[in-house]
């Protein structure tokens, strides 16, 4: 998520449950679905039973035709579209793990091999065999400044902690770790005081970007983890929260604007992943679902990202804070049903195909949609192997 977007290892399935019963409550939910008011935005062709899905280069998924009830979404197309032409077009010539970050690209980059990590790792197809894991790893490790300890894409995007902590994600879904040694990260020890220099009244988004950035690196990284400098860490983001409207930001609306959405966003995976709540609940739920456009999104331009940010600070905090549950799944139903034709869909792939990040903001796609399936159900958010969201395995997106 670089500030343009903002103004415009193997996945354990068996930790969310076996395949049969993925299957079992697949196939009861189809008969509850087929009862629901029908989208034209929604899928309209039933779930096959899920079966295990290869890894890229052997043969594509072959699934009989089928008629999915009304109410739900078939992703089924957009993973074989993945699997079967994405990742193709932005894989280059090398070792496992050389990816371009957009299709056409000569050259390998950060948030073509960290992204394509996380995109396949969702889907259920980052399955490498040990040498290929090395590969994977030693192509990220190749990004680091060794005399700071950053790790750095060639030609900047994002900050270097965005940099840094979104590779040291990636590296954590392959079981490796940096190179070199974080020396960087004594610049951050008064963590309260690093904070407080971040422009919470205009710039919360973007500033999130280092705020949670440093915040991901000190979880990841085990000669940095301290229960005391978190201990400050959460102390300093719970002050910067907003009780009118339950998210973070200084001289805001009441209500809420796009720019707290997508930064508390960024705060809330690190909340999650320690297990604490955020404060004022409710407010923040009614804060996202008031700033919902009728067009399903949250931004006029932001499509990807901030619907991601919306979606997840919505469910998260459900979790823990019961609060019109309904109208938080009517929310995320709009969102899907546009994401259907802008996104999902054939049309919309050719776009996403064409951006110049692309391989970044199929990371925001791919999230939506384990996001929306494990809040909504296998059995509305139709696939051939259920999603897993990244953030559930390790902070920072």
């Amino acid at each position: 998520m670089n500030e343009g977007e903002q103004a415009g290892a193997s996945t354990d399935l068996a930790a969310a449950c076996s395949r049969a019963e993925f299957l079992r409550r697949g196939a009861a939910g189809l008969v509850a679905a087929a009862a629901l008011g029908a989208s034209p935005h929604r899928a309209a062709s039933a779930a096959t039973p899920a079966t295990p899905p290869p890894s890229p280069g052997e043969p594509p998924l072959i699934t009989a035709p089928s008629t999915t009830p009304a109410g739900t979404y078939d992703l089924r197309d957009f993973a074989r579209w993945i699997v079967e032409e994405f990742e193709p077009s932005v894989r280059l010539p090398g070792p496992a793990g050389s990816y371009a970050r957009q299709v056409g690209a000569a050259e390998v980059e950060l948030y073509g091999v960290a992204d394509m990590a996380c995109v396949l790792y969702t889907i259920g197809r980052l399955n490498p065999t040990e040498q290929q894991r090395a590969e994977w790893a030693a192509s990220l490790q190749s990004f680091q400044n060794a005399d700071t300890g950053y790790i750095v894409e060639k030609s900047p995007t994002h900050s270097g902690l965005h940099n840094t902590a979104f590779a040291m994600g990636a590296m954590q879904l392959l079981e490796a770790r940096p190179k070199h040694p974080l020396k960087f990260a004594e610049e951050f020890r008064d963590v309260a005081a690093f904070l407080a220099t971040l422009d919470w009244k205009d710039r919360v988004y973007a500033d999130s970007h280092r705020g949670a950035g440093v915040g991901s690196v000190y979880a990841l990284a085990p000669e940095l983890r301290s229960g005391r400098w978190f201990d400050a860490y959460f102390a300093a983001c719970d002050a910067a929260f907003d009780q009118r409207n339950g998210m973070m930001g200084q001289g805001k609306p009441a209500g809420g604007d796009s720019d707290q959405i997508g930064g508390t966003f960024h705060y809330q995976f690190l909340y999650e992943h320690f297990n604490r709540r955020m404060p004022f609940g409710p407010r923040r739920i009614d804060a996202v679902i008031g700033l919902q456009q009728p067009d399903g999104y949250w931004h006029a331009t932001n499509h990807l990202w901030l619907t991601l940010d919306a979606i997840y600070m919505m469910t998260r905090t459900l979790r823990y804070a019961p609060h019109r549950g309904d109208d938080v799944r009517g929310s995320i139903e709009r969102a899907m049903d546009a994401l259907m034709n802008d996104v999902y869909g054939a049309e919309g792939r050719k776009k996403l195909a064409g951006g110049k990040m692309a391989v970044h903001s199929l990371t925001s796609a791919v999230s939506i949609a384990a996001e929306a399936q494990q809040f909504l159900g296998a059995d509305r958010v139709i696939t051939d192997w259920p999603l897993h969201l990244v953030l559930d395995r390790r902070p920072f997106i």
